[in-house]
């Protein structure tokens, strides 16, 4: 599964990630959750090593966004519901390049995960934040997501806001 995309007048490869990548991906997140983590928030994706990398792209399908050779965004797809018990991908590890944001690689990166979701007929697709990162639950909302429910994950130092959309999957299938 491979995709080239056109953004920005710049030439991206979106594709699924492979051992290969572990190391540069453990780097992109480091750098990626850094601004979170000078906010206190001790993100696992802030500090991870290639072992815990590896471990977490083992849960799921983890994509890759390059430029050229260069990883610049991923994301880890999975299935995984809390709180509503609906058919659920579940999205994390979910970064771009610190010098990238807010540039819509995010955007196009969310985009494809939730079409693959409703293409694999799930109902819902979640995902969490940390509560006081306010930017990010902002822009999750702005999507579409709701909170559904909070979290608090084994030796982090705060709360996770978990975040749901429903999927156009959901409505097909009560239709029937």
């Amino acid at each position: 599964m491979m995709f080239n995309i056109n953004h920005n007048n710049q030439p991206y490869m979106f594709r699924l990630a492979t051992d290969k990548d572990v190391s540069q991906i453990t780097i992109l997140v480091n750098e990626a959750y850094k601004e979170l983590a000078d906010m206190g928030l001790n993100y696992t994706a802030s500090y991870q090593d290639d072992e815990k990398t590896r471990s977490r792209l083992a849960e799921g399908r983890a994509f890759v966004l390059l430029s050229g050779t260069e990883i610049v965004g991923t994301i880890l797809f999975s299935e995984k519901n809390f709180f509503t018990e609906k058919k659920s991908a579940y999205i994390n590890q979910f970064a771009v390049h610190p010098k990238l944001k807010r540039q819509g690689l995010g955007s196009i990166m969310l985009d494809f995960c939730e079409q693959l979701a409703n293409d694999e007929k799930f109902e819902a697709i979640q995902l969490d934040t940390a509560k006081p990162a306010k930017h990010l639950a902002q822009w999750y909302v702005s999507r579409g997501y709701k909170i559904v429910g909070e979290k608090h994950w084994e030796g982090k130092t705060y709360n996770s806001q978990i975040f749901e959309k429903t999927l156009k999957a959901a409505f097909s299938k009560k239709k029937r």
